[in-house]
């Protein structure tokens, strides 16, 4: 049998020992014992239960809102209006907001290629402007690093900004405004 540095045989053959804290493991050939040592069990100290998380639900996956291509489609005959309703409808085409019970995520880009997803505990802020008479919004998620995610033309507003408040914390509500009637 031959020595190696930093551990000792075991008490039944075949076996090596690399501390008092490690169990005995078979010793291979021509592998180090090192590698195949594993922690023991200690007593009081119980291991960490699983946390079982819900399934994520999706409350609403949508693009922007097609109303807003009327306005650049009206002024489409004057110069002025080609760009923004080539704007218009490539974020119709390009932009997708998902809403979930854990997150809200933004994918656009050609195909979907950029997506932002922030997490709710995230958001510290939330400002926002309502369009065609409610049905539609611009929505600012401000979050706690500094960063800012800007939503335009989210359809369904006012269910939307809702289930975002209901999902952010209380003090995220109280610096957005929530429940103090300016919603």
């Amino acid at each position: 049998m031959a020595f190696v540095s930093g551990f000792s045989l075991g008490s039944r053959p075949g076996t090596a020992r690399l501390s008092k804290h490690m169990r005995e493991r078979p010793v291979r050939s021509g592998r180090c014992a090192v590698s195949m040592a594993t922690p023991k069990f200690q007593p009081g100290k119980m291991p960490k239960e699983k946390v079982k998380l819900d399934p994520e639900e999706v409350f609403v996956d949508v693009a922007p809102t097609p109303f807003e291509i009327l306005i650049p489609f009206i002024s489409l005959p004057t110069i002025i209006g080609i760009i923004p309703f080539i704007a218009a409808v490539a974020r119709q085409l390009w932009v997708r907001y998902k809403i979930t019970s854990r997150r809200i995520s933004v994918s656009s880009g050609f195909q979907g290629q950029n997506t932002v997803e922030i997490v709710y505990a995230d958001v510290d802020r939330v400002r926002y402007v309502r369009r065609l008479l409610g049905e539609s919004g611009d929505m600012v998620l401000e979050l706690r690093d500094g960063a800012k995610l800007e939503m335009r033309a989210v359809p369904k507003f006012q269910k939307v900004y809702d289930y975002i408040m209901s999902k952010v914390d209380p003090d995220t509500r109280e610096r957005s405004g929530f429940g103090q009637g300016k919603e």
